[in-house]
């Protein structure tokens, strides 16, 4: 072999070695991150409500961040981790919040009676994760709500309401789907548990002096004791 045909083909041996340890340059830039929604609403579920309630959506810390989460099911369990590359749009709270808003806009109504209460819808994400066992992986919502009428301050509590969705893709383009999925059922679930109360728990005939209506979030806090996030 020539010197400089062994001069060629040191240098195509020493660009493929610069190649190879491109990721451990110290100013090689990391891929973006990428943020997510819940994706397209689906059809509303088909209910028929007297009123369109006033919404408040309540969450743990964890999950009033824009994080997208996820925990391996054995010993580890207890580990709540995070995608460090994907993230939502805005903190899981106040994508349900706008999900529910979305349904209860979407949905069919019936002709409100003149004295029809203005009920106060209050919800309590519990949980907003992806579940990893091995190969496969699901993900869940679970959610608690309460409905106050005004009329006479009563409350009414859901419930509890869990969605679990098979992912189809794993990592994080599995959870994004999932989660979509499983909190469309979940509103699914509750919007039914909602017309039921309401039709259940009719207005009146006559005109009646309504009770001072609770403040958005007095029911949950009874309900569920802790302090309360801001939106």
């Amino acid at each position: 072999m020539t010197p400089r045909r062994i001069h060629l083909v040191s240098m195509l041996i020493l660009v493929s070695l610069l190649a190879g340890c491109a990721d451990w340059l110290p100013n090689r830039r990391a891929p973006p991150a990428v943020p997510h929604d819940l994706g397209w609403l689906p059809p509303p579920p088909v209910v028929s409500l007297e009123e369109t309630p006033v919404v408040a959506v309540e969450a743990p810390p964890w999950l009033n961040e824009p994080a997208l989460r996820f925990r391996r099911v054995g010993n580890d369990s207890t580990a709540l981790l995070r995608y460090p590359d994907d993230y939502w749009i805005s903190p899981p709270r106040e994508l349900l919040f706008d999900r529910v808003q979305q349904s209860l806009l979407a949905s069919r109504h019936v002709a409100p009676r003149p004295n029809s209460p203005r009920y106060r819808l209050e919800v309590r994400l519990l949980r907003f994760e992806q579940e990893q066992d091995g190969t496969r992986s699901e993900s869940v919502v679970s959610l608690q709500a309460l409905l106050l009428d005004p009329r006479n301050r009563r409350q009414f509590a859901s419930p509890a309401i869990t969605a679990r969705v098979a992912d189809t893709s794993p990592g994080a383009v599995g959870a994004v789907r999932g989660l979509g999925q499983a909190t469309d059922q979940a509103i699914a679930e509750l919007m039914t548990w909602l017309a039921s109360v309401q039709a259940q728990n009719p207005a009146p005939e006559a005109a009646v002096e309504t009770a001072p209506p609770a403040s958005v979030g007095e029911g949950l806090r009874s309900f569920f004791p802790g302090p309360r996030p801001q939106r």
